[in-house]
């Protein structure tokens, strides 16, 4: 459900990841409002260990248009766990302070290493 002035309308990660691998978001939010306003993101993964550890946006917040969607680009390391991330998205007001606007959440399931194996022979070591 969207919130007061932003709505977010698109959360790209991957169903799974690797223990230790980076995991790349994107994060699409689109500004309802009828005028530019401010907006910021953030996030954080829940996976059993507190306080949340966030996810690095390098430029978390952008002025929106009018009906305009702004993507942005996050990542953080995949824990050796299932992780549910959450995503917030906040608009600032003229009191000069960012206010918590909307919030959804994806789920990332720990891949596994499948054994790869390329060739497999047995060597003839007959004695005379």
């Amino acid at each position: 459900m969207a919130g007061q002035y932003t709505d977010i309308v698109e959360i790209a990660v991957p169903a799974s990841a690797l223990a230790g691998s980076t995991v790349n978001i994107e994060v699409r939010v689109k500004n309802t409002y009828s005028s530019s306003i401010g907006i910021m993101v953030g996030g954080a993964l829940e996976y059993g260990v507190t306080p949340w550890p966030g996810i690095s946006f390098p430029v978390s917040s952008a002025n929106v248009g009018p009906g305009a969607t702004q993507t942005f680009y996050g990542s953080f390391k995949m824990p050796a766990s299932n992780v549910r991330i959450h995503i917030y998205s906040y608009w600032y007001g003229t009191d000069g302070l960012w206010h918590l606007d909307d919030e959804q959440t994806r789920d990332i399931s720990l891949a596994e290493l499948a054994p790869e194996f390329s060739q497999f022979a047995i060597a003839d070591y007959s004695v005379v």
